[in-house]
């Protein structure tokens, strides 16, 4: 299956990036296409949780189907104002629309970026995985953000592998502070060390200690039904 992937690419000239008439005149200013692996190289970032990255592709699909958006580096901003679903016509370039399909997925704003500090700055969200250098044949998945390693192009991958769904635990609404007695609420057996340290690894901690701040920030993960089952 080819992946495909979306992206604000160019204005209605061609190869110009600035100074166009808002929206996309030509169908291909903002558009899907299939994968390609760029002369810079990419690097994959991955949204810790699967349901938003499958919101992630969603996002960029609606904007390279809506003709309000249309590419100009000098009006990059009008995406972020009017969001994806515009119905006004405005302009984005190639980062700025990976900000606004963010903001659609997410619910939250990770800041201004462009492609020279993208990853860094969506590494520090901490909504994010660093899946590292694109590898030829390697698997990429709905809603994986590429980026060039170095200054360059954005996409988000619309159409890829996806993620065998992953189950998460109810939300818990006790008032305990005890990680073992929240997770025993909601359903969870397995309580020992090396179970929850399973549950700490996929849900994005990495080196488990089980320090008591570690335990309640899984406590708070919890009370969001946002945590991914172990095994």
């Amino acid at each position: 299956m080819a992946v495909i992937i979306g992206s604000a690419r160019h204005d209605e000239h061609g190869n110009c990036y600035s100074g166009g008439k808002a929206g996309d005149q030509t169908g291909q200013e903002v558009s899907t296409q299939k994968f390609y692996n760029h002369s810079k190289g990419w690097y994959v970032l991955r949204a810790k949780d699967d349901r938003v990255a499958e919101k992630l592709a969603e996002a960029m699909q609606i904007a390279s189907d809506n003709k309000n958006i249309g590419y100009d580096q000098s009006e990059r901003y009008g995406v972020i104002k009017h969001g994806i679903n515009t119905k006004v016509k405005t302009e984005c370039d190639c980062s700025s629309l990976v900000r606004a399909c963010i903001i659609h997925a997410f619910g939250k704003d990770v800041g201004d970026f462009n492609t020279a500090n993208e990853r860094i700055i969506l590494l520090k969200s901490g909504l994010f995985t660093d899946a590292g250098s694109y590898r030829i044949g390697e698997l990429l998945y709905n809603g994986d953000i590429l980026v060039t390693r170095t200054k360059g192009h954005t996409a988000i991958v619309v159409s890829g592998a996806k993620k065998n769904a992953s189950k998460y635990y109810s939300m818990y609404t006790g008032k305990s502070g005890s990680i073992v007695e929240a997770l025993k609420a909601v359903g969870e057996d397995d309580v020992s060390k090396e179970h929850r340290a399973e549950i700490a690894k996929k849900n994005g901690f990495s080196n488990f200690k089980f320090t008591s701040e570690e335990n309640s920030k899984m406590i708070s993960l919890l009370k969001t039904e946002k945590v991914i089952q172990g095994r």
